[in-house]
């Protein structure tokens, strides 16, 4: 049986300390009742002055105690659908959702890198030169029908013997100038690229297959790839070295929270 101390035991209810007790208890106990299990929202004064200055910015006027009161419930209604969000575990589940948290958490972690000199710059632009290279460009006229045409060689012999033919209307144009490979392959598919690098220069090809339809098509000229000069490339690297420089920030502090838990890889 447990027992009390003996200073407890003595204690009467005139006792001061006794007294302090029992009022205590019954603060906590009253603050239990009444809101020790309900969540609270405040909507404090700097929040509501920050509605009414987003509603003033957008009505060019302020909220009147109607619209004022409307702002409040709007407010409240958010974050009650916000935690019920939470609560049913969205902020894990909505993809969305959960790459803008980790892309604050990022900011959050690394801010904003000071600003790197010009002599960084150019020293990471010595340093990766492979990142810096343009892509191959083709300029390529074409001939477009949506289907299959039914008269293709007499289209083609039209073509080489120097006729206008005109085909279907296409959306970006029939002169395609100084395009990256890699756009070509992107708006007509890899079938298409293919079939155009192999095509001699200045000779009209087809009828070629592409992800939009069928094409008659002639390469007007190609660029090789080549290495961009600094000028050209400097926005590229010093996005780039910002952003080498945040990840180094961002991974050391993944370390740091890797220590903590267990990671199985199935």
């Amino acid at each position: 049986m447990r027992r009390w101390p003996a200073s407890l035991t003595r204690m009467t209810p005139r006792d001061p300390f006794a007294v302090f007790l029992i009022v205590a208890a019954a603060i906590f106990a009253l603050y239990w009742a009444t809101s020790g299990h309900r969540e609270t929202i405040e909507v404090s004064a700097s929040v509501q002055k920050s509605l009414s200055d987003d509603y003033a910015m957008m009505t060019g006027k302020a909220p009147d105690p109607a619209a004022r009161a409307r702002l409040i419930h709007d407010y409240v209604a958010n974050e009650l659908l916000f935690r019920e969000a939470v609560a049913r575990g969205m902020h894990m589940t909505d993809k969305a959702t959960k790459q803008r948290l980790i892309d604050r958490v990022r900011f959050m972690i690394a801010g904003a890198p000071p600003e790197p000199s010009e002599d960084v710059l150019i020293g990471y632009y010595a340093a990766h030169p492979e990142l810096y290279r343009a892509e191959p460009r083709l300029s390529v006229e074409h001939v477009f029908f949506e289907k299959p045409p039914a008269d293709a060689p007499a289209i083609l012999a039209r073509l080489r013997a120097g006729e206008k033919v005109r085909g279907d209307d296409f959306w970006m144009g029939h002169d395609l100038a100084d395009y990256g490979v890699s756009m070509l392959r992107g708006m007509f598919g890899p079938t298409f690229l293919a079939a155009i690098e192999r095509a001699p220069a200045g000779e009209w090809v087809g009828p070629l297959r592409s992800t939009r339809g069928w094409h008659f098509a002639r390469v007007k000229g190609r660029g090789a790839a080549r290495t961009l000069p600094y000028p050209e490339a400097r926005d590229q690297v010093r996005q780039d070295y910002i952003a080498q420089a945040t990840g180094t920030a961002v991974e050391k502090e993944v370390d740091r929270l890797k220590a903590g838990v267990d990671v199985h890889v199935e």
